[in-house]
């Protein structure tokens, strides 16, 4: 039997996509929701891909903040108004559609028959209204009804078959759609088709900003049928890490290392059948981690890069002809026919580059300049900004990527990006290449409205890629860089935005991730002109970093306080910092301990009683973790005794250093005396929120070690429900505290599992 789920009732309506109309899951996604996200309450919701597979095949539970949003008096009318207009259309038949899920809802023996009459209140469907209405209903009840998961298990895929398995609702990725303008690079196309066919590795290279990556894309897309997979993965710097970021059903791991190893060993197992782009492959190989690997790949992989691949098989991406090119600009500029000699003239003076002519089409659209004053402008530009690249071709006696560069910088000039506008795109340089929620965000540099974000859209400055998220084209971020300089001052409105959130690093953000990236970006990319505020800023990231084991973040700013511990305080904290990475990140406790008691040389509770009392609690916990319960005492009651005396015990660091001193109590049979601490902590935290989940999961832990079953169970229960709820977006973290939990509850015939309670 079916049961009428949300995956259930999601297939049938995608299932009936007409053709000509088909739609990717994250689009369908957002036609489906787009009252909630464009509601206050959808501010900070961040829609990934892999989340909305998991829910779209049936492995995560839709985000209760969705069916909150929609169960609310009035919202599900918001939801019917968006099929009827978003979603019909899109169907070729869509009465048939309405009655697949009547069926399947009136099969499913698990719903009653009073709710099954309530739900089809609107069938049989007469119009679109009722069509919207009805499957707006079932949608909700398919959201808000107990979720039973689907099982999916990668390893099944594992196929010693001439062809590779179909992996589409395994691996969760996009390949982007090129954009609606593409035009021309017919020739390109089937020559990149044939040279794939007798080479397993393209490298697909050409100067920045000249077409590589829609090419790219225009190819998955022209020849999708020849292959059973394609995957698209966007390179960012590091290509274990990239291989680690790949989405699978079945992942459960949040080490990066075993992840690699899990996904490059199932990426080996797909055939010639399957093709994977490698988007802004920028590197130089030789000492990239992770390359060697991916070339032992049997399947075929398409690199897009600036790079020189001598070795290996390359095609380079030129200018496209003239006419082209006018082409292109007629899709943004609608005097094109009428002007066309100017806009020729226009192009030609840009030397035919791709990025450069659709910005002056652009320009001219939005009435900024006429093209005989544009093309004067541009006849203006200097050579007065010079950049490396890596693909050194000499056109007409000038290296082509400085002219590039000149004539985008000019045409940046003349849109005149200054004010509000250039504040963004200044804070833009630091948003990863997947891009960012536009109105996070906005919430980040404290814009009053969206205005000057969409103007920037508009001059193609700032693009909107196929997550929905706003992102920079590495050139343009190359050029604001260098003429913007984007320091840690100038940027001090959109820093302070993080860091406010940062100092909250008890509370679970449904976006830390991409605020880390965020991060990162700041600590690799802004000038440093103002040191103090820059030290705390990255200070506080790493505790935040910390609650998440975010490896790389952590090992970076590890990396920048080396070269600024300029005092006791700021070594101390630097080998408390090295400890966390050593424990949270490679396990290896004695090393954590060595750098932890190192840091205990050095601090003054006199000077800093916060620091104090967090490297005497870590030093305690490591000791308690070695079974040397004599110094665990020790150095627990000495960052107790600092926290309550001096009434710091309720911020996010204190109450996790209270919980450590607790089950140290309780381990010394004295759990009364750590119930006490643990329970006068949930006094002053937030009900529902990661700290109070962490009470409660050691209050719990230590009324089992009492042999009190009956009061433990319900503590435990209720934690790992509200770690359920906070982490329902990210399953694998729900399954290592469930993971965590049964080690702790084993030896008293329980099972963690059970605890999570089905709602």
């Amino acid at each position: 039997m079916r049961i009428c789920d949300f995956c259930t009732a999601a297939k049938i309506i995608l299932d009936f996509v007409a053709v000509g109309k088909s739609i990717s899951q994250l689009d369908f996604m957002y036609d489906l929701f787009k009252d909630f996200i464009e509601s206050d309450e959808g501010l900070d919701f961040d829609f990934d891909n892999g989340l909305v597979c998991r829910w779209l095949n049936g492995t995560a539970k839709i985000s209760s903040r969705l069916t909150s949003y929609y169960s609310a008096n009035g919202n599900i009318e918001a939801m019917a108004i968006d099929i009827e207009q978003n979603i019909l259309p899109l169907l070729y038949d869509k009465f048939m559609a309405a009655e697949e899920l009547y069926h399947i809802l009136m099969n499913d023996t698990t719903v009653s028959a009073n709710l099954k009459s309530e739900l089809t209140e609107n069938y049989p469907c007469n119009n679109d209204i009722d069509l919207s209405n009805f499957i707006s209903r079932v949608l909700l009840f398919t959201m808000s009804r107990t979720f039973i998961k689907h099982d999916v298990k990668t390893k099944e895929l594992l196929s010693t078959g001439a062809l590779s398995p179909i992996v589409k609702d395994y691996i969760y990725d996009i390949v982007p759609k090129p954009c609606r303008h593409f035009c021309g690079r017919e020739t390109d196309l089937e020559n990149i088709h044939e040279l794939l066919k007798e080479n397993d590795k393209i490298f697909l290279t050409g100067v920045a900003g000249i077409g590589k990556s829609e090419l790219a894309k225009m190819y998955a897309e022209k020849y999708k049928k020849e292959y059973t997979n394609i995957l698209y993965l966007r390179y960012g710097g590091n290509l274990k890490q990239m291989i680690a970021d790949c989405d699978f059903a079945d992942d459960t791991e949040t080490d990066a290392d075993s992840r690699f190893e899990r996904h490059s060993r199932f990426l080996k197992s797909l055939k010639e059948d399957t093709l994977i782009i490698i988007d802004n492959f920028d590197i130089v190989p030789t000492p990239e981690s992770g390359f060697d690997d991916i070339m032992q790949y049997r399947c075929k992989i398409l690199f897009t890069t600036r790079c020189r691949f001598s070795e290996y098989t390359e095609f380079e991406a030129l200018e496209m002809p003239q006419s082209t090119l006018v082409g292109l600009a007629g899709k943004f500029y609608d005097k094109t026919e009428q002007k066309i000699e100017i806009v020729t003239q226009i192009i030609n003076e840009v030397h035919r580059h791709t990025l450069s002519a659709e910005l002056a089409a652009r320009l001219l659209a939005c009435g900024i300049l006429k093209p005989k004053k544009l093309l004067a402008e541009l006849k203006k530009s200097k050579s007065i900004l010079q950049s490396e690249d890596k693909i050194n071709i000499v056109k007409d006696g000038r290296n082509r990527k400085a002219t590039y560069y000149e004539h985008i910088h000019r045409l940046m000039y003349i849109a005149g990006l200054d004010g509000e506008c250039g504040e963004i795109l200044k804070c833009m340089t630091f948003v990863p290449d997947e891009g960012i929620n536009p109105r996070l965000f906005a919430r980040w540099l404290n814009l009053k409205n969206l205005n000057s974000l969409n103007r920037l859209i508009e001059y193609g400055t700032i693009k909107r890629n196929e997550l929905h998220k706003i992102v920079l084209h590495p050139l343009i971020r190359e050029i604001t860089l260098d003429d913007k300089k984007p320091s840690i001052s100038n940027c001090g409105i959109f820093i302070a935005g993080i860091h406010n959130l940062c100092l909250m690093h008890g509370a679970d953000l449904p976006y830390h991730n991409t605020m880390f990236k965020v991060i990162e970006n700041i600590i690799l990319l802004a000038e440093k002109d103002d040191m103090d505020k820059y030290k705390i800023f990255i200070k506080d990231a790493f505790a935040y970093m910390e609650k998440y084991a975010y490896q790389s973040g952590m090992k970076l700013i590890i990396s920048e306080l080396e070269t600024m511990a300029h005092n006791n305080d700021d070594r101390a904290l630097l080998f408390d910092y090295k400890s966390a990475y050593e424990h949270i990140c490679n396990q290896n406790i004695s090393a954590a301990l060595e750098y932890e008691l190192q840091a205990v040389n050095l601090c003054d509770e006199n000077t800093n009683l916060n620091l104090a009392a967090n490297i005497y609690a870590n030093t305690g916990g490591l000791y308690h973790a070695t079974g040397d319960m004599l110094n665990a005492k020790i150095y627990m009651e000495k960052a107790y005794y600092i926290l309550t005396e001096n009434n710091l015990q309720y911020t996010a660091d204190s109450i996790a250093q209270i919980c450590n001193y607790a089950n140290l109590a309780a381990n010394l049979s004295e759990p009364e005396k750590a119930i006490m601490a643990l329970k006068k902590c949930t006094e002053y935290t937030e009900e529902n929120s990661g700290i109070y989940a962490e009470l409660l999961w050691n209050t719990g832990i230590i009324y089992l070690q009492m042999d009190d079953k009956a009061n433990a169970v319900p503590y435990l229960k209720r934690a790992l429900n509200i770690y359920a709820e906070i982490y329902e977006d990210e399953p694998e973290l729900t399954q290592r505290k469930i993971s965590e939990l049964q080690d702790a509850v084993s030896a008293y015939g329980i099972k963690a599992q059970n605890l999570i309670s089905e709602n």
